[in-house]
């Protein structure tokens, strides 16, 4: 899993520091709704390229989407975001208000990644959205999203992944030590006054601010303040997912017993295992040129494909998978599957 700022060698646990608005958003045509639903919203990127490549694309996201999810009323039931793709489970009786909350915060975060890794254009694709209305519907759905990790074989069990948020059903600090302030260093405590400041004033961290919070930390000390940002802004409703099943210990049950279904949208299935995008990760990590994933970006397209035959070799993905990492087009002559 990517648990510090930018990348992070999963085996040793050293730390690499040196290191668009999307086009019109349209809604498949349904019947209005008739009262409050649960929908289930699936989105991935228009080029089918990766979303997070670190732990401070998954927060600035987080933090767009939890301020934009408070403003519109919307409420979160669910949220997984994977590499390549993300899943939500919204409850509301307003299409229109669930369509103008997505708008805004895709709208706002693919300026901020197109920015950051010096990409243009439409950055999200057109989303897919089911609705589900029975008591048995809502729990498969909660359960195929929340397992997508499991699927991808990234963990062994649901609560295992950080950025479905599961684990922050139960605890503040699920993947650190908890803060105590007053034996805190003063970088860390300058970051968690910086994210309340920013918090209690609804405005979403920056990648920015990431970078000026995360500089000079430890380890130890960016998984506690990466649990904190979760924490303090988190607007997912885990109570209301949890009477679904009786408590969290039989909601975590049903999810290791039955990994849900998804039959109403069409979303690709993935037979390797998401590991290999940490993996390549990690290998462009210890390349000392690239700042961060923007220089690989901007690489001539003879010099990206020398690149892409060499994550191939090192790191064990799919064709396929060096396309998406690397942003390369579907067809792309320079990149067959």
């Amino acid at each position: 899993m990517l648990i510090t700022t930018e990348f992070i060698n999963l085996h040793s646990g050293k730390k690499y520091t040196k290191l668009a608005e999307p086009k019109n958003w349209i809604m498949k045509k349904r019947k209005r709704f008739a009262g409050t639903v649960v929908l289930h919203i699936y989105q991935r990127t228009t080029s089918r390229g990766l979303i997070f490549y670190s732990v401070k694309d998954f927060l600035v996201f987080f933090t767009v989407f939890s301020r934009y999810a408070e403003q519109h009323h919307i409420r979160i039931l669910g949220l997984c975001l994977m590499f390549d793709h993300i899943h939500i489970l919204i409850e509301s009786d307003s299409q229109k208000t669930v369509s103008a909350f997505i708008h805004d915060y895709t709208t706002v975060f693919a300026r901020m990644f197109n920015r950051r890794y010096g990409l243009k254009g439409p950055l999200f694709d057109r989303f897919g959205m089911a609705d589900k209305r029975s008591d048995k519907a809502k729990r498969t759905a909660l359960a195929y999203v929340y397992n997508n990790p499991v699927e991808a074989r990234l963990c062994k069990s649901a609560e295992q992944w950080q950025w479905n948020f599961l684990a922050y059903a139960r605890s503040r600090n699920p993947f650190s030590e908890p803060v105590v302030l007053r034996s805190a260093s003063a970088g860390l405590r300058r970051a968690i006054r910086v994210v309340n400041d920013e918090r209690n004033h609804r405005r979403h961290l920056t990648y920015g601010w990431l970078d000026r919070l995360f500089d000079g930390l430890t380890l130890a000390e960016s998984k506690q303040l990466a649990d904190y940002i979760v924490t303090a802004y988190s607007v997912i409703d885990h109570k209301r997912a949890i009477r679904f099943y009786g408590s969290y210990e039989r909601m975590l049950l049903a999810f290791r017993s039955n990994t849900g279904s998804e039959y109403e949208i069409r979303e690709d299935f993935d037979h390797h295992s998401g590991r290999a995008y940490i993996k390549m990760a990690n290998f462009v990590a210890r390349e000392k040129p690239f700042r961060n994933m923007g220089d690989l970006f901007k690489l001539p397209a003879e010099e990206k494909a020398v690149y892409a035959n060499k994550l191939l070799a090192c790191c064990g993905a799919a064709p396929y998978q060096v396309r998406k990492f690397l942003h390369i087009p579907v067809g792309h002559k320079s990149m067959k599957d």
